[in-house]
């Protein structure tokens, strides 16, 4: 089973493979040429959204580096955001050697929502959409429900490949409803499950 400090490293290294590209694809969207790879030419790139991911990475990274470090009595000291990313994996395996699920929980909830904002900064994942139910442990977690708890159905995610030639996004569509609060994820054989969990609320359970 994929556990918080799982989905911490997928996602920062993810990051660390994108967050490169968005200087590139802030050049082209100012430029109108250049920045990103040929093979990225239909996809939409909007520089508002590239800005504000950039900033709120610089921002957001070091803060969440620098309250886990708090968190397990660990000192911090400050690096350029590559070398803050890098970090998070580390602390959040740290965190769950200690028994600090909470904090664990919390750094996957951030990496994911930065993983998120940077895809689609760079036009690589396509809307979610809400399904109109909060997430079933939104009250049992509040702590990690705080900047929402609405369950999404996930859109199509661009990938970068590197196959001969240089490379491509290649679009993949996951069924998944996720929730992105606390990070749990249902693919469809549980949705049953997750339909027995909302039935409180009035949702039909699948037979």
């Amino acid at each position: 089973m994929t556990g918080p400090a799982d989905l911490v490293r997928d996602s920062v290294a993810e990051l660390a493979e994108l967050c490169p590209f968005l200087p590139a694809a802030l050049v082209r969207d100012t430029a109108g040429d250049g920045g990103l790879p040929p093979a990225w030419g239909a996809v939409a790139v909007v520089n508002a959204d590239v800005l504000a991911a950039i900033i709120t990475l610089e921002e957001d990274v070091p803060a969440a580096v620098r309250a886990a470090c708090a968190a397990i009595g660990e000192p911090w000291r400050h690096r350029k955001i590559g070398g803050h990313l890098r970090q998070v994996p580390r602390l959040a395996s740290r965190m769950h050697d200690l028994g600090d699920l909470t904090g664990e929980k919390t750094l996957a909830r951030q990496a994911g929502g930065w993983l998120r904002m940077v895809k689609r900064a760079l036009g690589l994942r396509r809307p979610d959409t809400d399904i109109g139910y909060d997430c079933p442990h939104a009250e049992t977690y509040p702590e990690v429900h705080y900047d929402g708890q609405s369950l999404l159905a996930a859109g199509d995610e661009g990938f970068l490949r590197y196959p001969p030639g240089g490379p491509r996004v290649e679009w993949v569509h996951t069924p998944r409803i996720y929730c992105a609060g606390c990070g749990a994820s249902w693919t469809p054989d549980q949705w049953p499950h997750l339909g027995r969990l909302l039935q409180p609320a009035g949702m039909p359970v699948a037979s």
